[in-house]
């Protein structure tokens, strides 16, 4: 898989459902994973607001690398959990949680040894065709290639380097005209550039400064790349004469370039074996070029998202409108806890009543200053407020002069 391409026909993926518990106090099964599988150099943001972007939650760089996004919901208690000294047979169950669920962003930066970045119409997709066995559009007018075409170059058995031919680039690019911010992102994910000038344009030395010059801008580290200078389409006239003027002044700033003529073949042979050369060092001096033998599942944003679904339900905050005489209650551990009531079983209501008085709600809405008739809606559930005595508590909690009980439930 090179592309995002499936995802445009299908975006939502969707766990399996778990079974259900059975007899002998057995409980059910898992539900079935969904592996949503990726290109390698896929990044995972957060749905971003307002034309910004979202936070990067990952980055899936090698093949086979893992990630776990999003844990499912567990299973509710059967009525064997409640079972007590008091209770043999409990009228009571829960459901099993929500699964979490999210919309996410993707995007894919190729990941290549050796990208082929110069202007419009320089010959980038000529030299790919003619070093791999890739076969790039090519045609003789500017943005031939809208897309990234990947070519492997093989030098022996063991010997390869992915090379990646990028449209073209024009001088703005950086603020995104002609697509640039599409074209430029691709090189952040290249070990080593290969900046092809076009010999025949009129001035070859200002063309390789603006390329230089928009990679600087729109991020410094692509500046910082290691590169190579090759000086294409010697098989022209205009080409050949402005060869010297070039040479010499990419010479004086200690740059030493190729020249060659993609279509004759003439001079790809150095160029390619010069950037094997750079990839081998660079991938020396950096062993996190190579992605790990075997690479390790990434499970923080899983974490990350369990945690916040996991606060204690002890953890709300109450909010008042004063218009509407309405109380809100809100906390995801209080959420939970009612998406997991089976409302239909009786001894449910009293053990939620039971729930809201031992974890401070109901005494917080009191000094808050809650009166009889108020609405409050604590998760999903609307009550009206009554702060006559409730008889049907469990005889174990305590009542106090301040205790209230929910009469309406709608």
């Amino acid at each position: 898989m090179n592309s995002l391409l499936p995802f445009r026909k299908n975006i939502h993926f969707r766990a399996g459902r778990g079974r259900h518990g059975q007899g002998s106090d057995q409980d059910g099964c898992n539900g079935e994973d969904v592996v949503v599988k990726v290109a390698p150099g896929t990044i995972i943001r957060e749905v971003g607001e307002d034309g910004v972007p979202g936070n990067v939650l990952l980055e899936l760089l090698w093949p086979g690398q893992r990630a776990l996004l999003l844990r499912g919901g567990r299973g509710g208690r059967g009525n064997g959990s409640f079972k007590s000294g008091t209770n043999k047979v409990p009228k009571i169950a829960e459901n099993g949680e929500e699964g979490p669920e999210m919309w996410l962003e993707l995007e894919l930066k190729l990941v290549a040894d050796v990208g082929i970045i110069g202007a419009p119409n320089a010959g980038k997709s000529t030299l790919l065709s003619v070093i791999s066995a890739a076969r790039p559009t090519i045609a003789n007018y500017p943005f031939t290639t809208l897309l990234p075409n990947l070519g492997v170059v093989s030098f022996d058995y063991d010997s390869t380097m992915v090379v990646a031919d990028l449209p073209g680039l024009l001088e703005g690019a950086h603020r995104g005209f002609g697509l640039g911010h599409e074209f430029l992102r691709h090189t952040e994910r290249c070990n080593v550039l290969i900046h092809v000038v076009d010999g025949s344009s009129e001035q070859p030395e200002y063309e390789f400064d603006a390329i230089r010059q928009e990679l600087d801008l729109f991020n410094p580290e692509l500046a910082e790349k290691p590169y190579l200078v090759a000086y294409n389409k010697m098989d022209l006239p205009d080409a050949i004469q402005r060869w010297d003027l070039f040479r010499k002044s990419l010479q004086e700033r200690g740059i030493e370039p190729f020249c060659m003529s993609a279509i004759k073949q003439e001079g790809t042979h150095e160029l390619v074996c010069a950037a094997y050369e750079l990839v081998k060092e660079m991938k020396g001096s950096n062993m996190n070029s190579a992605g790990p033998v075997n690479p390790p599942e990434l499970s923080y944003v899983a974490d990350k998202i369990q945690r916040e679904r996991s606060v204690s339900i002890n953890e709300f905050e109450i909010t008042h409108d004063s218009k509407e005489s309405t109380w809100h209650v809100v906390g995801s551990g209080l959420q939970r806890f009612i998406q997991m009531t089976n409302w239909r079983y009786a001894d449910s209501e009293r053990r939620f009543q039971f729930v809201l008085e031992a974890c401070g709600v109901n005494k917080s809405l009191i000094s808050s200053g809650v009166k009889e008739g108020d609405t409050v809606i604590v998760g999903e559930m609307e009550w009206i407020w009554s702060d006559s005595q409730d008889t049907s508590r469990p005889s174990s909690v305590r009542k106090s002069a301040n205790s209230a009980r929910w009469s309406e439930w709608k």
